[in-house]
C-alpha cells in the first residue's frame, strides 16, 4: 500500500493509521460504519476523503492496514534493538521491556489483530499469511535468545519452542489487566514481566 508513495504520502498515511486505530480502540471493529470511519479520519487528519476511499475500500482494509503496520513496526523494532553478542539474560530482559513498553503502545492494534486472524484464514489467505509471517519471525527470534541462553547455561528449559510460546502468551496478557492509573508505571511493569519471564518461565537463577 505505501511501497512506492512520496514520504508526504506516507507521513500522510501514519496518521491515517494513527487515527483509524484510535477510532478502533474507542468504538470496536465494527462499531462505525466505513462512510462514518472516512468522515472522521478525513477531519482528524486532513486526508482527502475520496483518497481515503481509494486506498481503504472497506473496512476490514482500514483495519488490515492497522494491523500489519503496528505488526511489522514492532517486529523490526525488536530485530533492530537486540544485541547479538551481549549475554541471553540481558537480550530477553531488553526484549521483555521493549515489548511491555511497545505492547501498551499498540494495544489497540494487537487486539484488532487477534480479532482478524480468524477472518483473514478464512477469506483472506494472502493477507493471514503475510500476518503470520511477522509473527512467526518473532517468534524465532525469542526461540534464538532461548536457545542462546540454554547453550550458554544460563536458561533451565527443555523445549525451547514451548518456552518461546509461553513467553510470547504471557506478553499478551498485558492487554488484559495493566491500568496506568492504578499507580503501577511501565517502567515498573516491565521490571515485574522481566522478573516473571526470565525467572519463572526460563528458570534463570536469581
Amino acid at each position: 500500500m505505501t511501497a512506492d508513495v512520496s514520504p508526504h504520502a506516507l507521513r500522510t498515511t501514519i496518521r491515517v493509521l494513527d487515527c483509524a486505530a484510535h477510532l478502533f480502540a474507542e468504538h470496536g471493529s465494527r462499531g462505525l460504519a466505513m462512510s462514518e470511519l472516512t468522515s472522521r479520519i478525513s477531519a482528524g487528519t486532513g486526508t482527502d476523503p475520496a483518497a481515503l476511499r481509494r486506498a481503504f475500500p472497506t473496512r476490514f482494509d482500514l483495519a488490515y492496514a492497522v494491523v500489519i503496520r503496528s505488526t511489522r513496526e514492532r517486529v523490526n523494532g525488536q530485530l533492530a534493538a537486540d544485541r547479538p553478542d551481549r549475554p541471553a539474560v540481558e537480550r530477553m530482559s531488553t526484549l521483555v521491556r521493549r515489548h511491555v513498553e511497545t505492547g501498551w503502545e499498540h494495544r489497540a492494534a494487537t487486539a484488532l489483530g487477534h480479532e482478524l486472524l480468524p477472518v483473514l484464514r478464512a477469506i483472506h489467505p494472502a493477507r493471514h499469511r503475510e500476518l503470520g509471517s511477522l509473527t512467526r519471525t518473532y517468534r524465532e527470534h525469542v526461540r534464538g535468545i532461548i536457545l542462546d541462553g540454554v547453550a550458554r547455561g544460563a536458561f533451565l528449559v527443555r523445549e525451547p519452542g514451548r518456552a518461546a510460546d509461553e513467553v510470547l502468551g504471557t506478553f499478551d496478557s498485558l492487554l488484559h489487566w495493566y491500568d496506568p492509573g492504578a499507580g503501577l508505571s511501565l517502567d515498573d511493569l516491565g521490571a515485574v514481566y522481566v522478573d516473571l519471564v526470565v525467572h519463572h518461565h526460563l528458570g534463570c537463577p536469581r
